[in-house]
């Protein structure tokens, strides 16, 4: 019978020479193998992947193209739960594929048939109990670190300490190592000499200048060690396999963490806090020359894809902006990254003829009496109307059974199934659907509102007046006109493909009398 060696560990550091992880799994494999007398082809050895994700690993998938090619007829391993733990339910097709392939499981103490039922039992059942096993040790290792927090010790390694900060483990206690001169050094030049550009503070320091802002506002330094974030439920996988960190997410207001822990801080703390005004203005100065409304992208943010309908980004480049151009977000590297390659026909689209046709189509088009009244007459059609109705419809159920669900997890979490993190979480998901959907339902009542008035010459005049004026406007008055009326322009590179536009949106008038109200 061929078969193929199966070891994993969860950390790399478990598979490390001096640790006992490998060699136990291959002390107990040898006497699987010699009991059944089992010729191995091959020995895959996975390091750093937990149970709950080694489907999405290359090996596991080499391991299926041997098992559907028929070259081997079982698979040797020390634990079950070294083959899979799971956490999703998604993961059973890893046994699928050991039942659609006959190939069975070899473990110290038994041989387990998928295809028998027995065996289906007992490979379902061993999964899901690993699966358990491993959420209670994540369970009670995570109560357990936020209890350390609170009681001011460090839970977890020494990479996670600032430059400068030490932690003694046998003492429960914070300290500042030799390294603190440099920290010391660093808020100087900042505070006393007025350097604060974080490159010219890197060459005189020989810190990171990625990690300079970092440190100046890590408030260990005056003594404070403070929690404002934590890790996110979500899993995130690298292009091996291998699980990367998740997302660190605000703490709510309850959650938050700071306690005093070293008596003698290594700066002043109105120097600290002279610094994280300092920063805050720098910071916000830099965000607003960055994003000066109307400076480089007149529609930015006002446009859809004609093919797709997904939102629009920017790309710049070349002095000239000649290289400035809008494309679809499903071109984007990141989406693409995260949902695969894109589907869209759309291409890149030079800013200047974008802006061109939009600016020519509100001010000339958009001026017409016989066009705005069609399309005036086509938003309080029937037809349209009852569009409406059935989307209210929709919204408002969707708000009564998202809070028939809140209350169901509020009744599992008092009987114990959910921690108070996976409470939060799941709470403030459900949360946000409901503020959207009554915030959808707001706009399509306004909008009724606005359909039963009596649209006449009087309320069109004042419109086309505007927009008239529109493309002799600076840019800065075209964006406040934008912001104020939220319109959408879909556009491919055969031109305009489609628009939304707020004529009658309700509040006060802005800075410009003729803009409608």
């Amino acid at each position: 019978m061929k078969a193929v060696e199966f070891l994993r560990v969860s950390t790399q550091e478990q598979g490390d020479d001096d640790r006992a992880g490998i060699p136990r799994q291959k002390a107990a494999n040898a006497l699987t193998i010699q009991k059944h007398q089992l010729t191995i082809i091959k020995t895959i050895t996975i390091l750093d992947v937990s149970g709950t994700s080694v489907l999405q690993t290359p090996e596991i998938k080499d391991l299926l193209i041997l098992m559907h090619s028929g070259a081997i007829n079982g698979v040797v391993t020390a634990d079950w739960d070294r083959l899979i733990r799971l956490d999703n339910f998604n993961d059973f097709a890893l046994l699928q594929h050991f039942k659609d392939t006959k190939t069975l499981v070899y473990l110290p103490d038994q041989v387990i048939d998928l295809n028998t039922q027995s065996g289906f039992l007992i490979g379902g059942f061993q999964s899901i109990i690993s699966g358990n096993e491993l959420t209670q040790i994540k369970k009670r290792m995570l109560e357990a670190k936020e209890a350390k927090r609170k009681n001011g010790e460090h839970p977890n390694c020494k990479i996670t300490l600032p430059k400068g900060v030490g932690y003694n483990r046998a003492e429960k206690r914070f300290y500042y190592t030799d390294e603190i001169k440099d920290i010391k050094e660093l808020f100087r030049l900042f505070h006393d000499e007025g350097i604060q550009n974080y490159m010219e503070l890197q060459r005189q320091t020989n810190i990171q200048h990625r990690t300079i802002a970092n440190l100046l506002r890590n408030e260990l330094y005056i003594g404070y060690r403070t929690y404002t974030q934590k890790r996110g439920p979500e899993k995130y996988y690298k292009a091996d396999g291998r699980q990367s960190d998740r997302k660190k997410i605000k703490r709510s207001p309850d959650e938050i963490i700071r306690i005093k822990v070293i008596d003698e801080p290594a700066i002043p703390e109105h120097v600290f806090n002279k610094i994280q005004d300092i920063i805050k203005t720098k910071n916000r100065e830099y965000h607003k020359k960055r994003s000066k409304p109307g400076d480089r992208f007149l529609y930015s943010g006002f446009l859809r894809c004609g093919h797709c309908g997904d939102i629009m980004y920017t790309t710049s480049g070349g002095r000239d902006n000649r290289k400035d151009y809008y494309y679809c977000r499903s071109k984007n590297y990141t989406y693409i990254k995260k949902n695969g390659p894109s589907k869209c026909k759309s291409g890149y689209l030079q800013k200047k003829t974008v802006e061109h046709t939009i600016t020519s189509f509100v001010a000339d088009k958009l001026t017409e009496p016989k066009y705005l009244h069609a399309l005036i007459k086509l938003a309080l059609s029937e037809s349209n109307h009852a569009t409406d109705q059935h989307r209210l419809d929709e919204l408002t159920n969707l708000i009564k059974k998202t809070e028939q669900k809140k209350a169901k997890i509020l009744d599992l979490y008092g009987d114990g199934l959910f921690t108070r993190v996976e409470l939060d979480n799941k709470v403030s998901e459900l949360n946000d659907i409901i503020t959207t959907a009554k915030s959808k339902i707001t706009q399509l009542e306004q909008s009724a509102i606005l359909k039963s008035q009596i649209i006449n010459e009087q309320t069109i005049e004042p419109i086309i007046h505007t927009l008239t004026e529109f493309k002799f406007w600076t840019p800065d008055q075209k964006r406040t006109f934008l912001r104020s009326q939220i319109p959408e322009f879909k556009l491919s590179k055969q031109g305009l493909t489609g628009f939304t536009l707020n004529f009658c949106k309700s509040g006060s008038r802005t800075d410009k009398d003729s803009w409608p109200q």
